[in-house]
């Protein structure tokens, strides 16, 4: 059988993409090496943020409010709540870049956004002790999604819908023959006229030239004062430090707060560097001084766990066809701020796999550009 868009990795985007493909009458296979979703990627950990005025640059702003239309479309039809709209607080020195791009896209794209004297953010919640010289930026639209309940979503879906699944399986390659492209897998080969990569933090072990490096990550979950929960109106948030440090974090749920540093890490080359949490003393301790001096009702670190994000140098994602292979379509790199656009990338994959026109921008996204860095 020759399928018509064969999926290499089928979590976060790969799953979206298997679903919007099959739904727009599409044959597709998805393969994964694992039994999606799994904790051997970046996608597990329960949640995810989700911001509109985007501090990494305009050109996310466009594909992340269709994302935001996808993930309310996907809930209406898995049934369960996907995104938690909490609102999120970004907090950083007032003279800083990520907080100016914050500020920037919202007025371009005229983003509802309020601008708050670190006096008025203390003031609106309590919880948050912040210096002088700070500002806070507030998104009432934004919040959380709950990641591994969306790729369910995707996975049960797509195969509702027709598509293939081919799960705790890997691949090896990927050759062409002819206008065909043969993919190889431990249990034998599969035919499709297009391919996706999207397998997340082992894809340089097909596409060993890709010019991304896995890190080993850590987030963690803290024992946090009632005041501090969705319930009771805290929102999503992120912190940035003058030295450019920068921290995420989400509401408690039952007086849990989960929180994580954004930057930092350890580069790895192989699964098995990805040490489970705690395996490094920096584990436990990263997130303690922005505790103290921001969220002082946060407590204790009751677990932990690790993941990985797939870096680009400019931390930018990669949405480009192997170069010479205009049938194969890669999105990686997405950098530990990827899962939000999920949604968005699949659709952007099932519109390559019917070879239509993309409506967004993706020359930002472009391989090209690492070379242009070199020269």
């Amino acid at each position: 059988m020759i399928f018509d868009l064969v999926v290499i990795g089928s979590g976060s985007v790969g799953s979206a993409a298997a679903f919007y493909a099959t739904k727009a009458g599409l044959k597709v296979l998805a393969i994964d090496s694992g039994n999606p979703p799994h904790d051997q990627a970046s996608h597990h950990g329960e949640t995810r943020l989700i911001r509109h005025a985007y501090g990494e640059g305009l050109q996310y702003v466009p594909m992340v409010l269709r994302a935001q239309q996808l993930w309310y479309e996907l809930k209406q039809l898995g049934g369960k709540r996907i995104m938690h709209k909490c609102g999120l607080i970004s907090l950083a020195p007032d003279d800083g870049k990520f907080i100016g791009n914050v500020i920037e896209s919202a007025r371009k794209y005229n983003l509802p956004l309020e601008i708050l004297p670190s006096s008025a953010v203390m003031q609106r919640w309590p919880q948050i002790n912040m210096p002088n010289d700070y500002i806070g930026v507030f998104e009432a639209d934004s919040g959380y999604l709950k990641c591994e309940t969306a790729i369910s979503h995707y996975i049960r879906l797509a195969k509702k819908a027709g598509c293939v699944q081919l799960f705790n399986t890997c691949v090896t390659g990927v050759s062409r023959d002819g206008e065909i492209e043969k993919v190889h897998t431990v249990s034998g080969e599969h035919f499709g006229r297009k391919v996706l990569f999207s397998a997340g933090t082992w894809l340089t072990k097909i596409l060993p030239e890709l010019p991304v490096q896995p890190v080993r990550k850590v987030f963690s979950w803290h024992q946090s004062d009632d005041d501090y929960n969705e319930c009771n109106h805290f929102p999503g948030f992120i912190v940035t430090l003058p030295n450019g440090d920068n921290y995420y974090g989400f509401p408690a749920n039952e007086n849990v707060l989960k929180i994580g540093k954004h930057n930092g890490g350890q580069s790895i080359n192989s699964a098995d560097e990805r040490k489970p949490f705690g395996e490094f003393a920096d584990d436990n301790t990263e997130v303690v001084e922005i505790l103290g001096q921001f969220f002082p009702g946060v407590g204790a670190c009751l677990f932990g766990k690790s993941c990985t994000y797939d870096l680009t140098a400019d931390d930018d994602f990669i949405i480009d066809t192997q170069p010479g292979e205009p049938n194969r379509l890669i999105i990686s790199g997405l950098s530990g701020h990827g899962f939000k656009f999920a949604s968005v990338l699949g659709e952007i994959a099932a519109t390559f796999a019917q070879g239509k026109s993309v409506s967004f921008d993706l020359t930002p996204f472009a391989l090209a550009r690492f070379k242009q860095n070199k020269a």
